[in-house]
């Protein structure tokens, strides 16, 4: 679990606040290549099922090799394919992306934490958790050049939380979840 980046007087790092994680933010220059992936997560409340505006979400994931910017060895400097987002008034969070890569030989995922609010992050974490991406998708983008790393994957068998994909290659794909809080 990686906790949410800080600035040194406790507030969130600059620019870790954006829809598009494919580029780093601060000082960072690099960018994530790869099959491009719309995230869509909709928060409800798991009592009412009503949507959670309001909420910060901070999201975050491997590259196409399976690397973490910011704690891999190389990319200890890189901040892409991180970012915090607000829900809107349906509840809906949206982060563009790339497909990941694996990491360490597990299955596709993506990170993801949930606070109240901005103002309470990160203090007041309610939920962390991963959602995983159907292989009918991953088979699809991994056989690609690009993704060669990650060919030869078999699914993990257990109950995961998957996310619906659509889409194709050439247009990008689109990772929806709902998640009740």
């Amino acid at each position: 679990m990686l906790e949410l980046e800080t600035r040194h007087d406790g507030g969130l790092a600059d620019g870790i606040i954006r829809g598009d994680i494919r580029r780093g933010f601060g000082a960072a220059a690099g960018v994530a290549h790869g099959v491009r992936l719309d995230i869509r997560l909709r928060l409800t409340s798991a009592n009412s099922g009503r949507p959670l505006a309001g909420y910060a979400v901070y999201l975050w994931h491997a590259d196409r090799d399976g690397n973490y910017s910011l704690h891999t060895p190389g990319l200890e400097d890189e901040t892409y394919l991180r970012g915090v987002q607000l829900a809107d008034s349906a509840g809906w969070v949206r982060f563009t992306s790339v497909l990941p890569g694996t990491h360490d030989r597990r299955w596709p995922h993506v990170h993801f934490e949930v606070y109240p609010s901005l103002a309470e992050a990160p203090a007041t974490r309610l939920r962390v958790a991963e959602i995983t991406l159907p292989a009918d998708a991953c088979s699809t983008v991994y056989a690609t050049p690009e993704y060669a790393s990650s060919r030869g994957l078999r699914h993990p068998g257990a109950t995961v939380e998957m996310a619906c994909v659509t889409g194709d290659l050439r247009r990008g794909l689109v990772a929806t979840r709902t998640v009740g809080i």
